[in-house]
């Protein structure tokens, strides 16, 4: 049976920044999950309901790119807040798709619905093994829990996924969340452009062309019983 791996963001585009590592994966064969967190009702100069779907259609066609599942919690955007149900919509997901690797943002990070959700990720995972929790679903333990690389704030990674060869892929996922860059497309300085400057340094630490970075999350017993493919 294939290997699950989840991939845990906060807003719709969050999950795209890891494409190349996404890539990576369903090459091998693993089923590939992508949760956005929030409802995304906010684009660059709005803030309304009319923005959800526009939203969730943007991460549909980067889903289908990318030949992953999304999954759309749709909690608040911006000032989200990890509390009992998110944590509870949080649990019932990992215990439905049962994953052997979860990836999310650090703990420290530059945007604070980054940070509440790597909280709930967390904590969710620890709730969604533990058959003693009121949810729905039979218990998920062994996850391994990594955070990715986060913008602006102090990341050390200690995995470096070579995705040279998915670079293009990168670049063409997250253009399809047309409404988080320009109306005259890609420029310098908008998310595409600043992932393939950060895919380049990474590359350059790690000794390949472009790569991605993560770190295992320190918990008990996390032991890298199934590690991400290098």
């Amino acid at each position: 049976m294939a290997l699950t791996i989840m991939f845990i963001g906060a807003h719709h585009d969050d999950n795209e920044l890891m494409a190349g590592t996404i890539a990576k994966h369903r090459a091998a064969g693993w089923r590939v999950i992508s949760v956005v967190m929030t409802n995304g009702r906010y684009t660059a100069d709005s803030n309304t309901d009319e923005n959800i779907e526009v939203r969730n259609n943007e991460s549909r066609v980067a889903a289908k790119l990318l030949d992953m599942e999304p999954v759309f919690l749709e909690l608040n955007e911006g000032g989200f807040r990890n509390n009992e149900e998110a944590c509870c919509k949080v649990v019932e997901t990992i215990r439905e798709y049962q994953p052997s690797v979860i990836v999310v943002h650090p703990p420290r990070d530059y945007h604070s619905d980054h940070m509440e959700t790597s909280r709930c990720v967390e904590d969710a995972i620890y709730r969604a093994g533990n058959s003693a929790y009121d949810a729905e679903g039979n218990p998920a333990g062994g996850i391994m829990l990594y955070y990715c690389d986060a913008w602006v704030m102090p990341f050390e990674p200690d995995v470096y996924v070579d995705v040279s060869e998915y670079i293009q892929l990168k670049r063409d996922a997250l253009a399809c969340h047309k409404s988080q860059i320009g109306p005259d497309g890609p420029a310098r300085g908008d998310m595409i452009d600043v992932e393939e400057t950060r895919a380049r340094y990474r590359g350059f630490e790690s000794g390949c062309e472009y790569a991605e970075a993560f770190r295992l999350a320190p918990r008990p017993s996390a032991v890298r019983k199934v590690d991400l493919l290098t």
